[in-house]
């Protein structure tokens, strides 16, 4: 046996490290201080007789022999794993961890998983609202549902990232509100209480004006921050402003008129939704069935907004 094989446990540390680009986030993944991550780093480098890293701000970047070897390290780690789930692959009995947004989970995910229990009541399925990107190699969580207008900013060599739908972006709100504010036109919006989610850069009102080519340099927009689009859905319910948001998230708000559409022009930014998930997770069987039923449940509920369906909603 090659004696090298004994530094198993620093290569995987060196995997982790490297994937992160951060031995605090190596540390966290693997349950250990970061002090014990640096001393196998330093040991590892010291048996090779090279450095692997290099430190870049807060980054730990590989040097070019810390790149070969991680190559090297994932392919040998992804077939290790294979071979694990080959002999001890999961029934499809079992339970699923799912994540997504806040908002996702509350307005879409929770009113529809009714249906997923009555085709498969031997998956037990846990719901994760988070809005952080959350961490799938630490294994408590099985499929995330993740938004982005890239598919590309999503990728890694070690997870499935499956595209399975896409959503314009609108403007929405109470018909009492469109009424008092009158609002017909997009420089109309200026003079409203504007919901604007918090960190949101693509999706947000001053991306949406421009679009319009409108000048916001000398415009203070009456904009009210908060942390999910679910809590914007409320505030626009109540008819305390205008959210923006996707079609399919609030389309029964829209079909129910307890929400219109105050003007007929859509936001620049399309969401593109992923399924996410390992691509050696052992519950594959589960992960199958439930991105199958949630696409499948997803096309059975959508009703496309056409332009004159949009044209219908903004003059009611």
């Amino acid at each position: 046996m090659d004696k090298r094989l004994k530094w198993l446990n620093n290569l995987l540390c060196f995997e982790v490290a490297a994937r992160n680009e951060s031995y605090s986030k190596a540390a966290e993944e693997l349950h250990i201080s970061q002090a014990a991550v640096s001393q196998q780093m330093r040991q590892l480098e010291a048996n090779l007789g090279i450095s692997l890293f290099r430190r870049q701000g807060r980054k730990m970047l590989l040097t070019a022999p810390g790149r070969t070897l991680l190559a090297s390290c994932k392919n040998g780690f992804s077939e290790i794993i294979n071979g694990l789930n080959q002999v001890q692959e999961e029934p499809i009995e079992g339970s699923l961890t799912i994540s997504s947004t806040q908002a996702f989970c509350a307005l879409w995910l929770m009113p529809n998983l009714f249906a997923f229990f009555n085709l498969f009541p031997d998956i037990n399925v846990n719901i994760q609202a988070s809005n952080r990107i959350e961490n799938l190699h630490d294994g408590n969580i099985d499929v995330a549902i993740r938004f982005s207008t890239s598919t590309t900013s999503l990728l890694d060599d070690t997870l499935v990232v499956e595209k399975f739908a896409e959503d314009g972006v609108i403007p929405a709100c109470s018909p009492e509100f469109q009424s008092k504010m009158q609002l017909k036109t997009v420089k109309d919006l200026l003079n409203a209480r504007l919901l604007s989610l918090a960190c949101e850069e693509k999706a947000n009102w001053e991306n949406y004006f421009e679009n319009d080519k409108i000048d916001l340099s000398n415009t203070v927009l009456n904009k009210t921050t908060v942390s999910s689009s679910d809590l914007a859905l409320s505030a626009a319910l109540a008819g305390q402003g205008v959210m923006l948001a996707g079609d399919f998230m609030i389309r029964q708000y829209l079909n129910s008129g307890q929400l219109v559409i105050p003007v007929a022009k859509p936001h620049p930014v399309r969401w593109k939704y992923h399924f996410v998930y390992l691509k050696n997770s052992p519950k594959q069987q589960r992960i199958a069935h439930f991105c199958d039923w949630l696409k499948k449940q997803m096309t059975a509920n959508e009703v496309k907004l056409s332009s004159k369906e949009l044209h219908y909603l903004v003059t009611q």
